[in-house]
């Protein structure tokens, strides 16, 4: 299950009184980590079948703490467990995409009426971001946010809408939109200071923003998803051409819904 690294604190916690062993969950944390940051990478399609043979090879990790890492992230809905099938990553489905967006908008609105006035834990880029930064400079925010209102249950919620949302951030802030979703995170990042003193401008940034993700949104997962049908077409017909020593690495995106 999702696992919260405040949550102590949010719950007034002090644990300095406790024993730690820091070497406990290490393994599994540790492949938890890497599968997660391969996911983050933008290297796998959606849809794609997730082996836990291939990831261990990949990662240089042993099959048990991956199939570990395999369903604490189904269980945290950031990726499918199919039944006799296996892992997958998560396909993108405008609808859900939208429901989503709708459970995050209320969640952040809730988590800024109750958010604590304290120094911002993101300062402002010195430098351009690059895409894959944009993208997660504007997650930081989501999540510093939710953190703020001191809910586990709110980070858990906002935590996979960050995930799932992701590729649809990430091609957003690489494509044409790009301007506008730049100076929308530019505006984010200098209200935040105003967190607990003055939440209606963070408000107002936060909506203009996910109102800005949200208009794109349909043309994006309609562009994406054909890139992938046809990059499964062609590696469909190049399996006939030349039969593969494993199949079932895709699923039909049907079976996925």
């Amino acid at each position: 299950m999702w696992f919260c690294e405040k949550a102590a604190q949010c719950r007034g916690i002090d644990i300095s009184k406790f024993p730690t062993e820091p070497a406990m969950r290490a393994k599994a944390d540790a492949a938890y980590d890497a599968v997660l940051q391969l996911l983050y990478s933008y290297a796998l399609v959606p849809g794609q079948h997730l082996s836990d043979k291939d990831l261990a090879s990949k990662l240089k990790i042993g099959r048990t703490p991956v199939r570990e890492a395999l369903i604490r992230l189904a269980a945290e809905g950031k990726i499918i467990s199919l039944p006799q099938r296996g892992y997958f990553t998560r396909p993108l489905i405008e609808w859900a995409l939208l429901d989503l967006y709708t459970l995050a908008r209320e969640i952040l609105i809730f988590a800024l009426a109750r958010a604590q006035s304290q120094a911002p834990d993101l300062a402002a880029p010195r430098y351009e971001l690059s895409p894959t930064e944009l993208a997660l400079r504007a997650e930081a925010i989501f999540t510093e946010i939710a953190q703020r209102a001191s809910n586990c249950e709110m980070c858990k919620i906002i935590d996979k809408f960050c995930f799932c949302t992701h590729p649809v951030r990430m091609e957003i802030a690489a494509s044409e939109p790009s301007p506008s979703f730049r100076r929308s995170i530019a505006k984010l990042t200098d209200v935040m200071p105003q967190l607990g003193d003055a939440a209606g401008a963070v408000k107002s940034a936060l909506m203009s923003h996910l109102d800005l993700e949200q208009s794109a949104l349909s043309g994006v997962v309609q562009d994406m998803n054909t890139r992938w049908l046809t990059s499964f077409s062609l590696e469909a017909r190049n399996s006939r051409a030349n039969p593969p020593l494993q199949e079932g690495k895709h699923v039909i995106r049907d079976e996925l819904t």
